[in-house]
Formats: C-alpha cells, sequence, structure tokens
C-alpha cells in the first residue's frame, strides 16, 4: 500500500509540474475536489463524541464570529456618528 502512495504522489508531483499555469480555474477545482473526496472516502470515520465535539467547537467559533461582527458595526457606528 505505502509502495502505492509513493507511486501515485510522484505521478502527481510529475503532472503537477508539466501542467503548471495550465489548468483552467475550473479544472483545478475540480482536481481538488477529487483530492478531497479521495481523502474522505479513505480517512478513518470519527467517533460519534469527536464529531459531536467538532461540531460543538464551530459553534463556538461562529458565536465568537457573530459577537466580534457585532461588537465591529457597533463600533463603526460609534465612530461615524462621532466625526460626523
Amino acid at each position: 500500500m505505502l509502495e502505492a502512495y509513493r507511486e501515485w504522489n510522484e505521478f502527481e508531483l510529475v503532472d503537477r509540474a508539466r501542467n503548471a499555469g495550465k489548468l483552467s480555474p475550473e479544472k483545478a477545482w475540480q482536481q481538488y475536489v477529487d483530492l478531497w473526496e479521495f481523502a474522505m472516502n479513505t480517512s478513518p470515520r470519527q467517533s460519534d463524541l469527536r464529531l459531536k465535539l467538532r461540531l460543538q467547537e464551530w459553534e463556538d467559533y461562529y458565536a465568537k464570529i457573530q459577537k466580534f461582527e457585532a461588537w465591529r458595526r457597533a463600533r463603526a457606528k460609534k465612530t461615524q456618528d462621532a466625526s460626523a
């Protein structure tokens, strides 16, 4: 398995060098999506607990971003009102 991965990786490096600057954005995106799907299909499945924790981390992050955006908007409004 490891030898097959090394051969594939070497092929990918050669292919990237050969096609550098020649791929359209759509083709490059499709290659990225294909690679992502390959990685997702070959990676071990996350445990339900890990998945739950990861989703909670994203929810916490999103809440912090919302709080920051509210602060930023309020700050911008104060700054606009003070300069007017």
